[in-house]
């Protein structure tokens, strides 16, 4: 199976015919055709059904196309590995994780760096799906759910869940509440879809408490600055903004809230898992020095 064979099945899902696939790989189409049936036979199955105007999948190209994708993907991330490294550039590592994670942790963590390091780029996705950026090209990913099996992966940190209030709030010169103290107040959560909500839900379970939701958010900045505009208090796990007063949250056993992150990578064979091992451990006691040994 050779990777421009490959190439040419992609560039014909994508255009849905191979008159079309043919002029953008600048290759004529009657060869287009033999290579493709020449790469079906190699594979022992369909991948197209002819009968119409357009190329349709059958439901083994179906099953194929992620395959494919996959291997050229890495195809291409280890051709720019190689490519940086005989010219002398830095390896490049790309990083999925939630907007707040890269807000707050990665671009800080990144800014102590020197020109010797991995560049880096990263793509923001939700905590329940960063593990799914790995299959479409990601190196690492952080979240707060933790990895499958399936993935090699590291604990970051444990990061403490924030009750913040204004400044002119009666818990302003105080550094912590309990979990039934908060649940008297009118609360600004994220959605279910957070880590940091469902952290909290659970420990008003564990309370033996309810309540009161003012507003949903799916952004942590815009639930703090509902909190300051004097809506409610604001339940995240972000960095304070807003001249807010961070409050540490207290569970049932008197023990602060927090929500965990996980560094994972493929756990098979990648060309850059030194660097990524690097990048995860160096973020970890980044997060130990900027939060503190309790984070650890």
């Amino acid at each position: 199976m050779e990777l421009r064979l490959l190439r040419y099945f992609l560039t014909i899902v994508e255009t849905g015919s191979i008159t079309k696939a043919a002029e953008v790989v600048r290759v004529a189409q009657p060869s287009l055709s033999r290579q493709l049936r020449g790469l079906e036979g190699a594979l022992g199955m369909t991948l197209f059904d002819r009968g119409g105007k357009q190329m349709v999948l059958t439901a083994a190209g179906r099953r194929f196309l992620p395959l494919a994708r996959d291997l050229v993907a890495r195809a291409d991330t280890a051709e720019a590995a190689v490519g940086a490294m005989a010219a002398g550039r830095a390896m490049r590592i790309t990083v999925a994780a939630p907007p707040t994670t890269i807000t707050d942790v990665i671009a800080p963590f990144l800014a102590t760096w020197g020109p010797e390091d991995p560049l880096v780029t990263v793509q923001a996705e939700s905590p329940a799906r960063a593990y799914q950026a790995l299959a479409r090209g990601a190196d690492v990913a952080i979240s707060s759910a933790p990895p499958t099996r399936r993935f090699a992966g590291l604990p970051v940190a444990r990061l403490p869940l924030w009750a913040y209030v204004r400044a002119d709030h009666a818990w302003a010169d105080r550094d912590r509440v309990t979990m039934r103290e908060l649940a008297a107040e009118p609360l600004i959560v994220l959605t279910p879809a957070h880590g940091t909500r469902r952290i909290l839900d659970q420990a008003v379970q564990d309370a033996d408490a309810s309540y009161d939701i003012v507003l949903e958010c799916d952004t942590p900045h815009v639930a703090q600055a509902m909190a300051a505009s004097g809506h409610g208090v604001a339940v995240v796990s972000d960095d304070p903004r807003f001249d807010l007063h961070p409050l540490l949250i207290l569970d049932s056993t008197g023990e602060p809230l927090r929500i965990h992150l996980h560094a994972a990578w493929d756990a098979g064979c990648h060309y850059a898992v030194r660097s990524i091992e690097a990048f995860a451990a160096g973020l970890s006691r980044f997060c130990v020095e900027r939060y503190g040994p309790q984070v650890a």
